[in-house]
């Protein structure tokens, strides 16, 4: 169970912040959600609280997940799946799996891949949207400006052999 202000992950939304519990009334049955801002997109999502489990909603990473997270950036190997239909599913369930480690690794996939051709505009939005999600997290986490844990994350990328 949440409570108002704490810190927490939702898959495909990146970071966010419990700002109220509610009681709302659907199709006649009464059930609690967490209303949550995601400060990346500036939007506020209610979340049932009886299913976040199975949503993926978790607290955000801690100091040694975010390393943890930098260093798969910065040193894995990349999958070498040739198929981008293969490639981009595999990638979806990583993002969904709302665990860090899992969008370090689509992260450093699809840089990788994408030196070695362009990526597809579907495969480039997966892309964008794993920065966007890491960025978003690691930013809340520490306290840090999005744009400095954005041009970190470049960095690492751009450092690699």
């Amino acid at each position: 169970m949440f409570n108002v202000k704490d810190k927490i992950f939702y898959p495909h939304h990146g970071a966010g912040e419990v700002e109220k519990i509610e009681e709302i009334e659907v199709l006649g049955e009464k059930r609690l959600y967490y209303v949550v801002k995601f400060p990346l997109t500036e939007t506020l999502i209610k979340i049932p609280a009886d299913n976040i489990d199975e949503l993926g909603m978790r607290y955000l990473a801690d100091a040694k997940e975010i390393k943890r997270c930098f260093e798969i950036i910065a040193k894995g190997t990349s999958d070498a799946d040739e198929d981008w239909k293969v490639r981009y599913k595999k990638h979806q369930e990583m993002l969904k799996s709302g665990f860090l480690s899992d969008i370090a690794e689509v992260i450093r996939n699809l840089y990788d891949r994408n030196q070695v051709k362009e990526l597809s505009s579907t495969e480039k939005k997966l892309y964008h949207s794993a920065i966007d999600m890491v960025v978003s997290e690691v930013s809340l986490s520490l306290n840090k400006d999005k744009d400095e844990v954005k041009a970190e994350v470049m960095r690492l990328l751009e450092g690699r052999p």
